[in-house]
Order: structure tokens, then C-alpha cells, then sequence
């Protein structure tokens, strides 16, 4: 008797299929992960077809598996006496002089014969028959509308005789966007997610295959979360390469169902090495798609931005203490280059003690693949929370509904994002963060309240304390020693960008060490008097962009915000915004 608990994408296929839904399904998602289950004190992980040939479909008389690699072949998993009966009915039915093929038109011409056979036959129509098809995506992919193989794969989904008996076909792919858009839409074919492995399934994996308390084996389970079995399995081993007990690293811990962050102190000193092992993997999971940062300041280390800051201290305050209710689904920071956006979203993620996660460059020129490496990401984002996503250069990478140019990518991509972010079940779990410096780029329905409702534009230091504070916080990252002492009169310097500041700071210490002179006043005040920051219509533009974007005035400096909060003040800043449309374009 199994002793683990039925998947629940299983229990929703079983139902599916047994309503007369459908014949075929398609199974995506976590397909080509290990599935764990424990018989006694025996505990099995197995690939997808395995675990269906052996448990899904144990007493069907005859089980079909192709892929490419291995071709078409009669599929017992380990068991070599049902195996020998299922190659002798698959002969009889078949013939003797078959040969199975590697070659997917092939494979599925001698699958459509052994099927029109299997129906002919009274004797043979009673039979519980199952047809895995693995790799789904390599053989009816999107770019192929109108091939053979969407002919076949549609004739069998849409018959009504192969509805009536035992017959079913289950197509897995990781992605519904790697297989071709016809067969995923019709209404003759039903889709079944498989996710990744809840805690429990993590947990029992510890427990069972390395005998971790029970205390222990769940914390590790909370640890992981957002891991494959295969590459739990594969972080404990290498944990316990040098028979350490591994233990949870606060910085990838939640609480229960993510109802707060944990801030709880790690068990041993090796916890460093286990998150970079999980961090590693995860990275895995989603090559070149998605990094984990571990941002190494706080909002201390914010200088300026005091209404921002005043927000997100107080957001991250709930979040902590599991309101997830009163905070926003994310958060749209937009203002000039080199403003600190990123930096104020790291800080934020380390005040709440969740991880951070950053998105790459998830686009692909092959079809199909963009939406499925977003895909990817996504199911990763939703099994870690609590966790704060970034998305830099938002307006570039998140797509628009209207996009045309690019055989419609864009607008799924658009779909895909817009469905995730507003889907409030993740409320506090998945907290967002797009930015930018063009957020009139971004789409409308992104920015609306339910998704990124909180808008928070940053601007450059405006005062000299502003400018006071900014030197000194970037001193202290650049570990100079810096004291209010050592700075020269900032009353009459322009305003600078955050990444000036660490650039004039970075070539004092190099004068300093070139001189063999102190970093002092004079020094800062001769290099301050030669610099110069690049600026152009394109700063003037992205500073407008940020005031008309705030969904708050309190975030605005004081003579902005008297401007801005008339009507005609905003108007007379809105024209000036569209005046500088065109040269900003033609400087692009």
C-alpha cells in the first residue's frame, strides 16, 4: 500500500478523465522532475512515465511510451513480466514484422494503425490501453500549424469512439507555449498542470531518503521551497557531502504559508554554503533567466527619497508582522538614471528578510520560448514566496496588448505578467518591483490599482543636506571613512545622480592614492569643480515621467509638488513633457 499522498494533479487528471472530459491531456509544467512516493519504508523517485506506467495506469494491459530518444516501445517501468505481456499483445495486434520507429511521423502513423486496430477488434476495444507521449513540444511545436502530426494528434482528441473506451493519450511538455497553439486551444483537449513539489512532498523526501528528524526535515522542507525533487535531493547530498547538518538560512525562510517572513536565527554555522547550494540550483532551474541577490544594505542605508523610505519601512513593518492584506501588490519605481532605483528595492527586500529575486533577459528569437521561459519563471516565483521579484528596464521587458510586431510574443507576454500580478491570492507573497525610466512606456493595465499600485518616483538630491547625506551614505559603501568633516561646500553644486556621486567619491580616492594625499575637503571640492555630468533632454523627460507617474504628491520634492498639485501646474508640466517627446525619440 502507497503510503504518500496522491498528487494533486493526479487526483485532477483521474477526475478529467473519468468525467469524459477528454481523452488526451496535456500535462506541462514540472514534467521533467522526479516524482517521490514511499511504499513502507521503501521511498521511490521515479520520472514522470514511470511513475504513470507503474502507478497511474499499474493495471492497464498495455502501456505505449515515445519520445524522441528512445522511440516507440511497449513501457512497464521496472516490472519485466508485464512487460513481456505487453510487447506479446502489442505483436498480436500489431504484427510480428513491425518494427517501432525512432522517426515521429513514423511513430505516429504506426500509433494511429495499432489505434484504428485496437477499435476494430471487440476484444481488443475492451482493453485498458495508455499512450504517453514525452517531449510533446519536439514533435507538434508552434511553428508547425498545419503538419501531419497536428493531424494525427487532433483526429484521436477530437473521436468520439476513442472517448467511449479505455484509451487515453497524455502529452507532457514543460510549457503549453512550446506546443503549437491549435492543439493546446482545442476544445477536444484538456491541460493539467503539474507543480512544483509542495512542502509536504519536500519533507517527506528529507525525512524518508535522509532520515532528518522531524522538526529538522521541516524546516529544510520551508528551506527549499521552489526546488524540484531532483535538485532537493541534489542539495542534500552536497550538504551532507561533508556529514554537516544542513540548516535554513534566514534570508530564504518563510513562515507557514508565507505569512511573514522568518527571521529566525540559523541552526549552524554552514547555512552560508546551504543557500548558495539552493541558490545555485535554483538558478538551474531558469539558465540565464532569473538571479538571486542577496542585497547586503537595508533602508538605513538609504540616504534621501524620505517619503519613499517613510512607505516601504512602513510596508515592510507589515509584511513582518503577516498583514499582507494592507500592502500593495507591487510597486512601480520610476525617475532618472543612476536615481537608485534598484538599490531602493534590494534594501527594501533585506528590511523585510525575503529573498530577492531578479529577472533577466527572458526573451528568445525561437517561438514559442519566450512565453515558456516566463513560464518557468513565474512557477518558480509563486512556490518561493514571501519573495520580492525585480524587473529592471521594465518598460522593455514586460510586453504590451498591442503589440503586433513580433507574431503577438509581446502581447502573451503582456497576458502572462498582467494574469500573475494581479492575481491577489499571492498578496504579500510576491511583492513586485518594475523599473524604470520611461514609465509612460509601460502599460496602462500594469500600473492600475490590483497590480503595480504603488507608484514612487525618486529624484536627485535637491539640498545640500540632501546632497550631504547622499555623500556620506555612498562613502560608507565605498568604505572611505567619509565624515561630514570631509566635505567641501555643496550649497552650489548641481544636482547629481546618485551613481555621480559614487563616480566623483571613486576618482578622489583615486587622486588620493595617485598623490599619496589625504582624502580631505580641498581634494573633494577640486574634484567636484571638474566634473561633469552627461545630461540631455532625455533626463529632463525621464524627471517629468516620474512626477506624472506618483500615486502620492508626498513623494514629490516641496517645489514640485506646489507646482503639481494644481491643475494648471500639472498641465504646464504635461505639455512640457509632450514638447520634449520628439527630440527625446530622435536622441534614441
Amino acid at each position: 500500500m502507497n503510503d504518500s499522498p496522491v498528487p494533486v494533479w493526479v487526483e485532477t487528471l483521474k477526475q478529467s478523465y473519468l468525467s469524459g472530459a477528454a481523452s488526451m491531456f496535456i500535462l506541462h509544467g514540472n514534467v521533467s522532475d522526479a516524482i517521490g512516493s514511499a511504499d513502507g519504508s521503501d521511498y521511490v523517485m521515479e520520472q514522470p512515465a514511470d511513475f504513470m506506467a507503474r502507478s497511474l495506469f499499474g493495471d492497464y494491459d498495455l502501456v505505449i511510451h515515445y519520445d524522441l530518444g528512445r522511440g516507440l516501445r511497449a513501457y512497464a517501468a521496472n516490472d519485466p513480466k508485464r512487460l513481456t505481456r505487453m510487447q506479446s499483445l502489442l505483436t498480436r495486434i500489431l504484427g510480428a514484422d513491425i518494427e517501432l520507429p525512432r522517426d515521429p511521423t513514423q511513430a505516429l502513423r504506426i500509433l494511429d494503425r495499432f489505434v484504428a486496430l485496437l477499435l476494430v477488434s471487440e476484444e481488443d476495444r475492451a482493453r485498458k490501453v495508455a499512450i504517453i507521449i514525452d517531449y510533446a513540444d519536439l514533435i507538434c511545436g508552434p511553428d508547425d500549424r498545419t503538419g501531419e502530426h497536428l493531424a494525427t494528434l487532433l483526429n484521436w482528441a477530437r473521436s468520439p469512439v476513442i472517448r467511449r473506451v479505455n484509451l487515453i493519450f497524455l502529452l507532457l511538455t514543460e510549457s503549453l507555449a512550446q506546443l503549437n497553439p491549435v492543439l493546446v486551444q482545442s476544445g477536444h483537449t484538456a491541460e493539467v498542470h503539474v507543480p512544483l513539489p509542495t512542502e509536504s512532498e519536500r519533507q517527506e523526501l528529507i525525512s524518508r531518503v535522509f532520515k532528518r528528524p522531524e522538526e529538522d526535515a521541516k524546516r529544510l522542507s520551508v528551506l527549499s521551497a521552489g526546488l524540484t525533487l531532483t535538485n532537493l535531493h541534489s542539495m542534500m547530498r552536497t550538504a551532507m557531502g561533508n556529514q554537516e547538518k544542513p540548516a535554513p538560512d534566514a534570508a530564504f525562510v518563510k513562515e507557514g504559508d508565507g505569512a511573514k517572513a522568518s527571521q529566525a536565527p540559523a541552526k549552524s554555522d554552514d547555512t552560508g554554503r546551504l543557500s548558495e547550494i539552493k541558490k545555485a540550483l535554483m538558478e538551474a532551474q531558469c539558465p540565464g533567466l532569473i538571479e538571486f541577490v542577496r542585497p547586503s544594505a537595508n533602508m538605513s542605508m538609504v540616504a534621501g527619497h524620505t517619503a519613499a523610505k517613510e512607505r516601504l519601512l512602513n510596508d515592510a513593518s507589515l509584511v513582518r508582522d503577516g498583514h499582507l492584506d494592507a500592502i500593495p501588490m507591487g510597486y512601480l519605481i520610476c525617475g532618472p538614471v543612476g536615481v537608485g532605483k534598484t538599490f531602493l528595492a534590494l534594501c527594501y527586500a533585506a528590511e523585510v528578510g525575503i529573498p530577492c529575486l531578479v529577472i533577466r533577459n527572458f526573451r528568445s528569437k525561437y517561438v514559442g520560448e519566450t512565453e515558456a521561459n516566463l513560464e518557468r519563471i513565474l512557477g518558480v516565483v509563486r512556490e518561493l514566496g514571501p519573495v520580492a521579484v525585480i524587473i529592471d528596464e521594465a518598460d522593455a521587458a514586460v510586453g504590451n496588448r498591442g503589440a503586433t510586431g513580433d507574431s503577438g510574443t509581446s502581447a502573451r507576454v503582456f497576458a502572462q505578467l498582467a494574469s500573475q500580478m494581479g492575481d491577489t491570492r499571492f498578496r504579500g507573497r510576491v511583492i513586485w518591483f518594475l523599473l524604470t525610466c520611461r514609465p509612460d512606456l509601460l502599460p496602462i493595465d500594469l500600473k492600475r490599482q490590483g497590480r503595480c499600485e504603488e507608484h514612487i518616483p525618486l529624484f536627485y538630491p535637491q539640498s545640500a543636506d540632501e546632497l550631504k547625506d547622499m555623500f556620506l551614505a555612498m562613502g560608507k559603501k565605498l568604505k572611505l571613512g567619509l565624515t561630514a568633516e570631509l566635505l567641501p561646500d555643496l550649497s552650489g553644486v548641481p544636482a547629481l545622480s546618485g551613481a555621480d556621486i559614487e563616480g566623483v567619491l571613486t576618482r578622489a580616492r583615486r587622486e588620493s592614492l595617485l598623490r599619496k594625499a589625504p582624502l580631505d575637503a580641498a581634494l573633494l571640492g577640486e574634484v567636484l569643480g571638474n566634473f561633469r555630468s552627461v545630461r540631455s533632454t532625455q533626463h529632463e523627460l525621464q524627471w517629468l515621467a516620474a512626477i506624472m507617474e506618483c500615486s502620492d504628491l508626498r513623494y514629490l520634492p516641496e517645489d514640485v509638488r506646489k507646482v503639481a498639485s494644481k491643475p494648471e501646474g500639472f498641465a504646464t508640466l504635461e505639455r512640457r513633457f509632450q514638447e520634449l517627446l520628439g527630440p527625446a525619440i530622435d536622441e534614441m
